[in-house]
This record gives C-alpha cells, sequence and structure tokens, in this order.
C-alpha cells in the first residue's frame, strides 16, 4: 500500500548510480570543459532539487520500487509518478506537489538531454494549471509605502535601554523595524536576506547604502545591485553604530542581523520576526516573499509608468502582467526610480493627512 513519504533519503543511502547522476550533472569541471549541465544552477535551485529528488527516492523505496543497479530515471514510469502524485495530494498543497514533479523532471533533463519527457512536462503543466496557492494573497496585500512606513515608525518609537541587560525590547524592535523598511524598499527572497554581510552584500558607496549580491547568490542567477533609500541612511547607520553592537556583545561576525543571543538570525527567526511583527499591525501576517508582491502590486497601482522596473527590482529575468511583456529599465535607473517612487508616496500620503486635518 502506498504513503506519503515524511522523510527524505540522505544522499550517503542513495543508489550507486543516482549519487553518480548527481555529481554528473552539478560537476564543477574546469576551463577545459566537463561542467555539468546544473553547475550553474542558483543554490537555491539545487537544493531544492536535492530536497525533491530525495522524497522521490524515499517514496520508491517505501513502495519497493528502489532496484538499486537501475538507471535513475529508468524508474521515472507514467504508472509510478501517477502513483507518486496520488501519494503527494493526499498530504502536500497542489504548489508542494507540482514543484516536487517538476524537480525530478529538470534533474531527467539535466541528465540527459536526448530522452523525451514530453510526457512528463505535460503532467508537470497540468499540474501547474491546476496548483492554488494554500492561502489567498489578495487579503494580505499592503502598499510598499505602507510596509516602509511602518518599518520606520518601528524603529522611530523603539526606546534604547541604558544597559545592555536591562530589557531588549527596544533593540529587537528597532532591529525588525528596519528588517521590515529594508525590504519594503528593497524585496529580495529571504535567503538573501538573511544572508547579507556588512561590507560584502550592505556597502557604504559615498552617501549611500548599497545592496549587492552576486549572480550566483540569487535565484535568477543575475547580480542584484540597488542602492537604498536615502532615508533610511540614518535608520542604518545607527543600526549599524548602536544597536547592533548591543546585540552582539562579545561575540564577532559580519552578519548584518543578529539576534537576543548574539548570533546572526536564521532565516526561519527573520521569517518569525517578519511576520509576527505584520500580523500584530495589520491583523494578518505578512510573509517576507509577499513583500515581494506587495512591491509590483504597489507600482503598478500607484506608478504605473514605472511599472517596467519591477522585474529589477524583484530580481526577475523577465516581466509579465496579464500576459504582457514590458521592457526593462537598467537595474541601477530601476533601484533609484523605485526610491523616488516611495518618495512621491509618502508625499502624497502626508499631504492627503493635511487636507484631511485642515478640512474638519
Amino acid at each position: 500500500m502506498s504513503s506519503y513519504p515524511k522523510r527524505t533519503m540522505p544522499m550517503n543511502e542513495w543508489p550507486r548510480p543516482d549519487r553518480a547522476m548527481w555529481d554528473q550533472v552539478f560537476a564543477e569541471g574546469d576551463i577545459l570543459g566537463d561542467r555539468g549541465s546544473g553547475s550553474d544552477w542558483a543554490a537555491s535551485t539545487k537544493e531544492s532539487a536535492f530536497y525533491s529528488y530525495a522524497k522521490w527516492l524515499t517514496w520508491l523505496s517505501m513502495n519497493g520500487y528502489l532496484d538499486p543497479t537501475a538507471s535513475p530515471f529508468a524508474r521515472i514510469t507514467p504508472s509510478n509518478v501517477g502513483a507518486y502524485i496520488g501519494d503527494l495530494q493526499t498530504a502536500a498543497a497542489s504548489l508542494t506537489v507540482m514543484h516536487h514533479v517538476l524537480n525530478v523532471l529538470r534533474l531527467a533533463q539535466a541528465y540527459d538531454r536526448s530522452v523525451d519527457w514530453r510526457w512528463l512536462r505535460r503532467i508537470v503543466n497540468r499540474l501547474k494549471a491546476r496548483a492554488t496557492p494554500v492561502r489567498e494573497k489578495e487579503p494580505r496585500l499592503r502598499s510598499s509605502q505602507e510596509l516602509f512606513e511602518f518599518g520606520l515608525r518601528l524603529m522611530d518609537t523603539a526606546t534604547e535601554p541604558v544597559l545592555r541587560y536591562t530589557s531588549d525590547a527596544p533593540l529587537i524592535q528597532y532591529r525588525d523595524g528596519l528588517m521590515i523598511a529594508l525590504l519594503a524598499a528593497r524585496p529580495v527572497r529571504l535567503r538573501n536576506l538573511g544572508a547579507i554581510i556588512i561590507g560584502e552584500h550592505l556597502q557604504r558607496m559615498g552617501s549611500e547604502y548599497w545592496l549587492r549580491f552576486a549572480a550566483t547568490e540569487t535565484k535568477s542567477s543575475r547580480p542584484l545591485e540597488h542602492p537604498l533609500p536615502s532615508s533610511l541612511n540614518p535608520y542604518i547607520s545607527h543600526y549599524l553604530q548602536r544597536i547592533r553592537p548591543q546585540l552582539l556583545g562579545e561575540s564577532t561576525t559580519r552578519k548584518l542581523w543578529i539576534s537576543v543571543g548574539s548570533r546572526p538570525m536564521p532565516d526561519k527567526t527573520l521569517y518569525c520576526r517578519i511576520t509576527r511583527r505584520t500580523k500584530a499591525a495589520f491583523g494578518r501576517s505578512i510573509s517576507p516573499h509577499l513583500f515581494r508582491d506587495c512591491a509590483a502590486t504597489s507600482i503598478a497601482i500607484e506608478d504605473a509608468e514605472h511599472v517596467c522596473i519591477t522585474a529589477n527590482i524583484l530580481g526577475h529575468t523577465s516581466l509579465s502582467t496579464s500576459e504582457r511583456h514590458y521592457n526593462q529599465a537598467h537595474m541601477l535607473a530601476a533601484g533609484r526610480t523605485m526610491q523616488q517612487s516611495l518618495l512621491n508616496l509618502r508625499r502624497k500620503h502626508s499631504l492627503s493627512n493635511q487636507i484631511d486635518t485642515a478640512s474638519r
């Protein structure tokens, strides 16, 4: 009887042919060639593929289909895939099911491009067409300006303790506020947000702070280089000079985000802090990834003239809105334009408040 694989098979338990396949696909090679077709995949894509393939092997083993001597992809048959999908659907969201099958397809194609995998591609396409998010995004969307202002407000209302150990709450509030404001202004992926190293990813360039990520550090395999809004400068400087040192204590690390335990914050903790703060403020949690949807929506609604900057701000390779494709602006121009858009939105908001007050 089939069942859902709750664990993933460690690589040291993989059959020898599967380990050889993995090594071949991701071989780094040298200047003479022999690089694997997956050697240029982003680290996050490779990690996702590993997790999905390990789960596939676990399922095969649980159901007696894992012949340790067989070719890895001889096991990918319509009957096996159909049964696997059926078991996944009993416990996983539709998007998760689609991604697990898609990753198996990606590895199969990367390993041997001569094999016709169109039948599996059709299955993936059908899963993708039927996939729906677990929760609707629209009710949780907020404008980037509103999120940015919320982050600033958290920092403005944080009061530093006189002594390091009197209370960490103000330090945490300031750190969380900077996290939220930075993410609203430059909605990078959670992996990149958590990886920020001072002097490497966060750089001071003259009077500006910049975020810089190499192509090897992004999901799209494209470098990201954006100036941060000048209005964040004093907040970043204060965090680096006053808040972060108190959180860091005697520890030494160049990671930007520090926990109350004086250690770099893992991605999971960043996620929890951001969702907890936004739920307290707006009644619904806004995940780091949802900040990206908020940015795209804000630009499309509030600053449609510059909608073409969305792909560069989010680090996508292309922009598609209602099946229409827009030309991309240069990344530097995109960063500065979004900065100006945020400033314009803040001015509009301030002016609207003044008019409302005067009319009362």
